[in-house]
C-alpha cells in the first residue's frame, strides 16, 4: 500500500500535524498546490489535512478539483479547527459544506484541535476574528476567539495513525 500525506495550511498547525504524521508513518508529505492528478495516480492511500477558515476548508477548492482523481483511493482526511468534540452539528456541517458526495462517503474524517495565535494573524484575519467574537453568544467560545488557543499535541494523531496502520496492514 503506497500512501502520501497532502496538506494545506494557513498559519502552520495543519503543516505541523502533516509532518508529524509523515515522520511517524514514514510517508512522503506535500503541499496540496504541488500535487497534480498525475501524482495522485501513483498512490493507493491519500491522507489529506486542511484547516478551517471561516467555516470553509482551506483545501475546499483543491478537493473539488481533484475529486475524480480521489474517487478510487482510500482517503483519510484530518480537519484542524477550534471545533470541540461536543460540537457534532458543526462537524457535520463542515463535512456537508466542504466535501462532495463521493468524498464524504469514501473518506474517514478526523477532527484535530488546532492553534490560533491572535498576534500572528494578518490584520484582516484579526478583524474577522474580532467580528466573529462580537457575534458569538457562548461566553467560552467568545473568550477563545478573543484570546486565541493552542491545543496542538502529537497525541491527537493517535486515532488516525491507528486507522491508517490498520488499513495498511490489511
Amino acid at each position: 500500500m503506497k500512501g502520501i500525506i497532502i496538506y494545506g495550511s494557513k498559519y502552520g498547525a495543519t503543516k505541523q500535524y502533516a509532518h508529524w504524521l509523515a515522520n511517524i508513518l514514514q510517508m512522503p508529505v506535500s503541499k496540496a498546490e504541488s500535487v497534480t492528478p498525475d501524482v495522485l495516480a501513483l498512490y493507493d492511500m491519500i491522507v489529506i489535512g486542511s484547516p478551517v477558515y471561516i467555516g470553509k476548508l482551506v483545501l475546499h477548492d483543491w478537493l473539488r478539483k481533484n475529486s475524480d482523481s480521489l474517487k478510487h483511493k482510500k482517503l483519510f482526511i484530518f480537519i484542524v479547527s477550534s471545533t470541540n468534540d461536543e460540537d457534532i452539528a458543526q462537524r457535520h456541517a463542515l463535512i456537508k459544506n466542504n466535501f462532495d458526495h463521493n468524498i464524504s462517503k469514501m473518506a474517514k474524517v478526523f477532527f484535530l484541535p488546532g492553534r490560533c495565535v491572535v498576534a500572528k494573524l494578518s490584520w484582516m484575519d484579526r478583524l474577522l476574528l474580532k467580528m466573529g467574537a462580537w457575534l458569538e453568544k457562548a461566553p467560552e467560545k467568545k473568550l477563545v476567539m478573543k484570546k486565541g488557543f493552542d491545543y496542538m499535541d502529537r497525541h491527537h494523531l493517535d486515532d488516525i495513525i491507528a486507522q491508517i496502520q490498520r488499513f495498511a496492514d490489511d
